[in-house]
């Protein structure tokens, strides 16, 4: 199939599979006047599994059934693709930690954290 700059295309999941990234991707043309999607193309992951992979100006990291309790041993790993020299800034709105069980990890920060 070919597709021309403009053009957009839908993903979905069969029941039972999240998307993991932008469901509707739109044909544009890039710095160097060739035609891409504006985003990368999604994956479908099992429903209960954690994590994911966000590129983009923006984007949501939650943790599985927010805002209810996530399930023990969740182990959640999401990647933030950035081109080099953006900046990354992540918000937290809500956030909570059970003391001696969950920790959070950013990886890629100078100096490297861990809470």
């Amino acid at each position: 199939m070919k597709f021309e700059v403009g053009d957009t295309i839908r993903y979905s999941c069969v029941t039972g599979y999240v998307l993991d990234g932008h469901s509707q991707l739109t044909c544009i043309t890039n710095t160097a006047s060739a035609a891409v999607w504006d985003f990368p193309v999604p994956i479908c992951r099992a429903e209960n599994t954690c994590g994911g992979t966000l590129r983009g100006s923006s984007g949501i990291i939650s943790s599985p059934n927010f805002p209810s309790e996530y399930y023990n041993s969740a182990d959640c790993t999401w990647t933030i693709l950035a081109d080099p020299g953006d900046t990354i800034s992540i918000i937290f709105t809500d956030f909570q930690m059970e003391e001696k069980y969950d920790y959070l990890e950013v990886e890629g920060s100078e100096p490297p954290t861990i809470w």
